[in-house]
């Protein structure tokens, strides 16, 4: 039975309605576009299958024993999209079971810590094994329901949690019963503030045997995946810890580092760009791997064709043509978003919110550019001004103080070509500061 092809919507409500700015694609939503050529990321899966020892083009599969990689981007460049796309092709029998775990989902991202992290990625392991047919070994399942009991259910602090345990668990032992068991851990976590904390320290003074009971069940996970036909290896993707807050991502990616690091396993945690310059992360984290933003322009000023495409495209499967007054208004919001696919939709959103009828005229798209630039000038001051008008004038790269991080952080400096030149969001740029900034800047040293 065929299927009707993806329509884009037609009605300024509708177009409302759909856009979601924390709703990544699945790998087979119709409203994807291929920016590969327009980031210049041609290379990045590829490079990211290497750093788990798979050879995507021969399918030569040379694991390392562990291996934890940073995944750097722009919050809302489109990280969890494009790694939901990798998964697919990383997935398979001859390599790895991937294990998406949504942190957004099922924990709270304004405050999380590692302990949280690593009960949500035992309970989808263990889901993820489940679905798949796959039961380890007894034994390796006892050492982790061993750890749950003696640590967990018998401590002093967990004894809320272990009433709730006895009334709300069905099975007692075995797969299902481990998974359902960290289902209900990891929900406490995401809502139960009361015993968080108490959680969280029993985690914390019994981590060693964690770890180990951990490990032991994901190499027999790994040997019945082998056995099964099922994979080679397991493979975590980690979702959301780019949207840590700044005193938590530190804990998370710098003071509890060792921690993450105990798991032998292979993960990928999708973070945030700011973190790249902080300068400070463990050398045993993999950190080079940037998802570039899409370019509208090359450094030298020329225009980028790909990128211009590329963002057009995403706009006009989120709103249909026939909605525009005209294509210089299509053209307005793409060059304003920045190459920034959540900004994008932030000005396709205000369009609809502006619009006076069901079409998004050029007054309609100047108001949407003014209100976003007015979310910039809340939080932007002089010296941000300063520093934005001084790089987007000087092709010299300027360092990575403290200002020039928050200014990435905040979206008001996108990178491009991971790292290799900059420019201040285009909606800044509209805003007086910045123009009386710009007008004090000495002669230009280099093109830009």
């Amino acid at each position: 039975m065929s299927t009707m092809p993806y329509q884009p919507p037609r009605h300024v409500l509708e177009v409302l309605q759909r856009i979601e700015y924390e709703a990544p694609l699945t790998a087979d939503d119709p409203r994807y576009v291929d920016t590969r050529e327009a980031r210049g990321s041609q290379r990045t899966l590829d490079r990211l299958a290497r750093k788990f020892g798979l050879l995507l083009s021969t399918g030569d599969f040379l694991p390392p024993t562990k291996k934890h990689v940073l995944f750097f981007g722009h919050t809302g460049s489109g990280k969890t999209t494009e790694l939901r796309r990798y998964a697919r092709d990383l997935n398979g029998a001859q390599r790895f079971l991937v294990v998406e775990v949504d942190i957004g989902a099922t924990l709270d991202h304004n405050n999380l810590q590692y302990a949280d992290t690593l009960m949500a990625m035992a309970r989808s392991l263990l889901g993820a094994l489940d679905a798949a047919g796959v039961h380890p070994r007894s034994s390796a399942l006892a050492e982790l329901e061993n750890w749950f009991n003696e640590r967990v259910l018998s401590s002093e602090e967990g004894r809320e949690f272990r009433a709730e345990v006895e009334t709300g668990v069905q099975a007692k032992t075995g797969l299902p019963f481990l998974a359902e068991l960290f289902a209900r851990f990891t929900a406490a976590f995401r809502t139960n503030v009361a015993y968080k904390d108490s959680l969280r320290r029993v985690i914390r003074n019994s981590f060693s045997q964690f770890a180990e009971a951990f490990n032991t069940l994901l190499r027999d996970g790994e040997e019945a995946l082998v056995a099964a036909g099922k994979g080679r290896r397991v493979l975590f993707m980690i979702d959301g810890t780019d949207k840590l807050r700044s005193e938590d991502r530190l804990r998370f990616f710098v003071h509890d580092a060792e921690q993450l690091l105990a798991i032998d396993a292979h993960v990928v945690y999708t973070a945030p760009l700011s973190l790249k310059y902080e300068g400070n992360l463990t050398n045993r984290l993999d950190a080079d791997l940037v998802l570039p933003m899409i370019k509208l322009g090359e450094r030298d000023g020329s225009r980028c064709a790909a990128g211009a495409r590329a963002v057009k495209d995403i706009l006009l499967k989120r709103a249909d043509r026939s909605l525009f007054a005209s294509e210089r208004e299509i053209e307005r919001l793409v060059e304003h978003c920045g190459g920034h696919p959540r900004e994008l939709l932030k000005l396709l959103k205000l369009c609809c919110e502006f619009a006076e009828e069901d079409s998004i005229d050029a007054r309609t798209v100047e108001q949407a550019i003014a209100q976003l630039a007015s979310e910039y000038r809340r939080f932007l001051e002089p010296d941000d001004y300063r520093l934005l008008a001084q790089l987007d004038r000087d092709a010299i790269h300027a360092g990575n103080d403290e200002r020039t991080r928050r200014l990435l952080y905040h979206l008001a400096l996108l990178e491009y070509n991971d790292g290799a030149w900059r420019r201040s969001h285009p909606v800044v740029r509209t805003l007086e500061g910045y123009r009386l900034a710009a007008a004090e800047q000495p002669p230009q040293r280099g093109a830009l």
